[in-house]
């Protein structure tokens, strides 16, 4: 039997690379996407919105001159920024199993011996009833929506996000 967390209310869990194209295609600081943003920081007020704590040390790791993300983060932590606790870790194992030789864990990665974030993200969102959000493909099996279909967790994008959520841009009216 599963539980559901949620009492009604979709709880969003956001990946790397979803949280990088939010922050690169809809600006923070830009007056067109404020809405957006606003969205968002209303949701994590609620606990509607969280990333889990492997997501959180992927984005610190970056070493690029851009660090709105690592600065919104920390701002944010207390509410958006969840711990991978013992039943996520073992919910977890299975996943990482089924996919070691798939494609799905980065070469790179595994080489230095780096977690990852994705089958944590996954293992979340299935003992806790949320959905993900990804901008990785639709069409290979071995990425995040390929795998999270396996295991029953329902995976969007940005966009879908924005459809369920309702937010649109309008033309003022002249």
């Amino acid at each position: 039997m599963q539980l559901n967390f949620n009492k009604g209310n979709t709880i969003y869990v956001i990946d790397t690379s979803s949280l990088i194209m939010l922050e690169s295609t809809f600006k923070y600081d830009n007056p067109v996407f404020i809405a957006i943003w606003e969205e968002i920081e209303e949701l994590i007020k609620q606990g509607c919105f969280k990333t889990i704590d492997f997501v959180e040390d992927e984005i610190n790791s970056y070493e690029g001159k851009q660090d709105f993300l690592k600065k919104w983060i920390k701002k944010w932590k207390k509410h958006l920024v969840v711990t991978t606790d013992a039943a996520c870790i073992n919910a977890a194992i299975p996943i990482i199993n089924e996919e070691y030789k798939s494609g799905f864990f980065d070469a790179k990665k595994q080489a230095e011996g780096k977690e990852e974030a994705d089958p944590y993200l996954i293992a979340y969102c299935k003992i806790h009833d949320c959905v993900l959000i990804t901008n990785e493909s639709k069409i290979k099996p071995n990425k995040i929506p390929g795998v999270s279909a396996k295991n029953n967790v329902k995976c969007i994008d940005i966009y879908d996000f924005l459809i369920e959520r309702e937010l649109k841009m309008e033309r003022k009216k002249k």
